[in-house]
């Protein structure tokens, strides 16, 4: 019996050591795609346990005090991408940071508050006028937007204008919120440019057909 040459036995010994990398290269892989499952699991999984601690709830006097600052911070932080400071700052001036001005504007529409561990995250206001029904605001605290809090607020307006025999819902959306507005059944009517004290914001004109 032949005893294998050092030329052999090294060309054996490159062989088993490329399949030995070839093995460790496969179960790496392997393995950060099972790391990967388990990051965009726990996403998800955190996104689910976020909306399930959201109570929708009709606005409260005591709610007008987060009202006014999730509004100001999702202006001034959460449209930072879409508009500039001048912007806005004109946009955040449309209402005062004061918590009696919103108190005094849940007289006026129906308001819908996003609540989570007793505290307003996000709201929705509205006027139900039939046949159709105009979404006056709709913002969520800028940390918490993408989880699916704006789409609850939505979906709840939308629920008690089907009640109310309410043919048509209309939106005036910014930039930062138009996008997500056609997945949900919106239509949009084309962009306008809105000009105050010589700042121009833009924004479309979205509507939904609640008739069909």
């Amino acid at each position: 019996m032949r005893c294998p040459s050092a030329a052999e036995q090294d060309a054996s010994v490159a062989v088993v050591s490329r399949e030995a990398c070839q093995v460790f290269h496969e179960y790496s892989v392997l393995v950060r795609g099972h790391k990967e499952d388990e990051r965009l699991h726990s996403q998800t999984d955190s996104r689910e346990v976020a909306r399930e601690r959201v109570h929708i709830v009709a606005a409260q006097p005591e709610h007008a005090a987060d009202q006014a600052e999730v509004f100001y911070q999702a202006v001034m932080q959460g449209a930072a991408g879409h508009y500039d400071l001048a912007q806005r700052q004109q946009w955040a001036a449309r209402v005062p940071r004061d918590a009696e001005r919103w108190a005094a504007r849940q007289h006026r529409f129906e308001v819908l508050v996003a609540e989570r561990d007793a505290r307003c995250i996000g709201f929705c206001e509205y006027a139900p006028e039939w046949p159709l029904a105009r979404i006056e605001m709709l913002y969520v605290y800028p940390s918490l937007m993408g989880q699916g809090i704006g789409s609850q607020l939505l979906a709840a307006a939308e629920r008690d204008l089907r009640e109310r025999k309410v043919r048509v819902m209309s939106l005036e959306a910014s930039l930062t919120l138009s996008p997500g507005l056609a997945r949900r059944g919106w239509h949009s009517l084309g962009l306008e440019h809105v000009k105050r004290d010589d700042v121009c914001l833009k924004r479309e004109r979205f509507e939904k057909r609640l008739d069909q």
